[in-house]
């Protein structure tokens, strides 16, 4: 740029000079002829060099040109690959985040003999666990089932005595694994090994599923209690699914309520507010309140006093084909199933 502001200056000049011999001659006779004529040609060959340093210039700056542009849109690409690179990473990560169709399932069973008292290839727990591998879902069952007890504690019992009527009740098992009772005292007990398995992968369990209500009919606990709400069926039980979120905080909680019953061992009055029908209506009550899952035994699982032989071996006890009726009908709460909803009974996918 300093070279063509040269030239240009000195073209000026030249015209000046030009400008000025010719005006310093008028009136005079003298022949300027040949001066003029040098004067021409000096401003003809300044003109020529002028032209090409423009003409090399003018190519310079295009050079430059080109070159920004290219610069800026290898930038512009590597912004883009960096972006499109972070953008892969969130979408992966938010996939990974918004996975919850996991393979594996650890599920907690707290509940009376329904459950406990086949731990064997027929027993609830086995075929539960036979029904949720045929969804794709691994699962491990441990068994924390117990035979005879209750929700409720005796009233001369308190959630941190308890005394032989309220030995493994679903308050002394929430004891237990708060920590507050020694899971030793369960040694002998049939749930001693699956509990004691449980206290090491608390924040493992998935879902924690609470089965009571028989034993509470046949002891005739009453139904609420809000006095001392371990005492009532209903107040225990909500007392319980408060416990087991205060353990298992990330665990899904599934109630079921007591199945149908034909005949009681021992006398008691199955009509009025204590009849076992209304047992069942309180569990179930107490899963919609508390927004867990449920399942209506009494009513949904299809066992009444119609078929109550083919299903159930002494009167109160599933049999084997009632045992895989339940855990039919459990898996599809489990799988199916809403959180503050009865669940149907939509078995017919399981074999």
């Amino acid at each position: 740029m300093k070279r063509l502001s040269k030239v240009s200056c000195g073209l000026l000049l030249t015209a000046s000079l030009l400008i000025g011999a010719m005006l310093s001659g008028c009136g005079q006779t003298t022949d300027y002829t040949a001066e003029i004529k040098e004067y021409q040609n000096k401003l003809e060959s300044l003109a020529a060099e002028n032209e090409e340093l423009k003409a090399q210039l003018g190519i310079t700056e295009t050079q430059s040109t080109e070159e920004t542009q290219t610069a800026a849109e290898t930038e512009n690409q590597s912004q883009e690959m960096v972006s499109e690179n972070q953008t892969d990473q969130t979408g992966a990560q938010q996939a990974e985040n918004t996975d919850n169709s996991g393979d594996e399932m650890k599920i907690l069973v707290l509940g009376d003999s329904i459950w406990g008292n086949y731990r064997d290839d027929t027993g609830v727990s086995a075929r539960l666990t036979a029904c949720l591998a045929q969804k794709g879902k691994n699962a491990t069952v441990y068994n924390g089932a117990i035979g005879g007890t209750r929700a409720t504690i005796s009233p001369d019992d308190n959630e941190y005595q308890f005394g032989p009527a309220s030995d493994c009740s679903l308050g002394k098992m929430i004891s237990i694994l708060r920590g507050n009772t020694d899971v030793e005292m369960l040694q002998g007990k049939a749930a001693y090994d699956d509990i004691k398995a449980v206290m090491n992968v608390k924040d493992q369990i998935d879902v924690v599923i609470l089965s009571y209500g028989m034993n509470d009919f046949l002891a005739q606990a009453p139904i609420n209690n809000s006095d001392r709400p371990w005492t009532g069926f209903g107040t225990a039980l909500s007392e319980g699914v408060k416990g087991v979120r205060s353990v298992f905080p990330q665990a899904q909680i599934l109630i079921t309520s007591p199945n149908y019953a034909s005949y009681f061992p021992i006398p008691v009055k199955n009509m009025g507010e204590k009849a076992l029908y209304n047992y069942a209506s309180i569990a179930c009550d107490v899963a919609v309140g508390q927004g867990t899952l449920c399942v209506d035994t009494y009513d949904n699982l299809g066992v009444d006093a119609y078929n109550a032989d083919e299903y159930l071996e002494d009167g109160i006890h599933l049999n084997e084909k009632g045992r895989s009726l339940y855990a039919k009908t459990i898996a599809s709460c489990l799988l199916y199933g809403t959180a503050g909803q009865i669940s149907g009974n939509n078995i017919a996918s399981f074999n």
